[in-house]
């Protein structure tokens, strides 16, 4: 059988399932009756089978990433255990987080690609001509911005760091919440926001290099931008994967498509806030402050290198098992498989 006529005859099980992990995750398991729990517990074992069918012979499509959601919600409320909700959202920073970013590191990637390719080209487009970044730049930092010709002092001074550190948070958490929203715009507002973001710093830092004030330029951002940075590409990709859905649904409706992803994305999203916390306390108490230049690049490279470690390296023993045991359902499910 092809996909569409795959989808076509399991989708009122899937669909009975979903509703069953939706009013579970609402109200409790308990909630179900002993009737409906028992027919939610065969809706799984149906859709894990579905799923093992779906990973061989329709690898990759939107349905496979349906399914792959869906089981993995009705599993959670089947068989995990209560937790209470602190316990939850430490276990999901701990390990979960991580996890998510590795899994869902596509639309992430090519939100940095963006970021980065605006930034260059703004740097570039500043660096030849400085007065550009007066009309690039937010209306709170447009007077810390020198005029060619005009001002020969440094791009910002110790008692202006704090005036443009607050300009800038603000921007990044708008920035960071219109990345998340515009993926709904299939993505056009999600592509704006990275686009402006990082030609703004692009256009800073060629009009910094061009004035004479590189170092200083750096120190001022590199404490809290090697978190705020990320965090904006993190909320990026969280846009970008909801744009994928509504853009390429595959032969699921467009509408389950993104309930596929919607998790995964707002997840995602959520994830970034406390990056941005940690980078507003750098910016309040570090990047202003007198302290040494090689202690301020420090932070951020501490940072960065912390941040590097907690996306990479959380959860993988549970990845690695939970391969293992994908593989061995597949295997026993092969006998069914076939047979559909």
């Amino acid at each position: 059988m092809d996909e569409r006529q795959f989808v076509a005859g399991s989708q009122a099980t899937w669909n009975r399932l979903a509703e069953a992990a939706e009013r579970s995750s609402r109200h409790g398991a308990a909630s179900l009756g002993a009737h409906d729990l028992k027919r939610m517990h065969e809706d799984y074992r149906t859709a894990a089978a579905d799923l093992a069918y779906a990973q061989t012979h329709f690898r990759g499509s939107a349905a496979s990433a349906h399914l792959n959601a869906l089981v993995a919600r009705a599993h959670a409320e089947l068989y995990s255990a209560p937790q209470g909700r602190i316990s939850a959202v430490w276990r999901f920073l701990a390990s979960g987080y991580p996890r998510l970013v590795r899994r869902r590191w596509r639309p992430i990637v090519l939100a940095s690609a963006v970021l980065l390719a605006a930034a260059l080209s703004g740097f570039a487009a500043s660096y030849a001509n400085p007065s550009l970044a007066r009309v690039m730049v937010p209306a709170q930092v447009r007077d810390l911005v020198p005029e060619v010709g005009r001002s020969e002092r440094a791009l910002v001074s110790p008692a202006e760091s704090p005036v443009m550190s607050a300009a800038i948070t603000v921007n990044n958490i708008r920035v960071s919440f219109l990345a998340f929203a515009g993926g709904m715009t299939y993505g056009l507002l999600t592509v704006y926001a990275l686009l402006m973001n990082g030609a703004m710093l692009g256009v800073l830092a060629g009009t910094a290099h061009q004035a004479g004030a590189a170092f200083d330029f750096w120190v001022l951002i590199v404490p809290h931008g090697a978190l705020e940075l990320p965090a904006i590409v993190l909320a990026g990709g969280s846009g970008l994967l909801l744009a994928g859905a509504l853009l390429f649904p595959g032969d699921l409706p467009r509408g389950a498509a993104l309930r596929a992803v919607t998790d995964d994305a707002l997840k995602l999203a959520l994830g970034a806030i406390p990056l941005l916390v940690i980078a507003g306390f750098i910016e309040g108490f570090v990047t202003p402050r007198a302290y040494g230049t090689e202690l301020k690049l420090a932070v951020g490279l501490i940072s960065a290198v912390l941040l590097t470690a907690y996306i990479a390296l959380p959860g993988r023993r549970t990845e690695t098992a939970a391969r293992e045991a994908d593989a061995e359902s597949s295997e026993l499910s092969a006998p069914r498989i076939r047979i559909l």
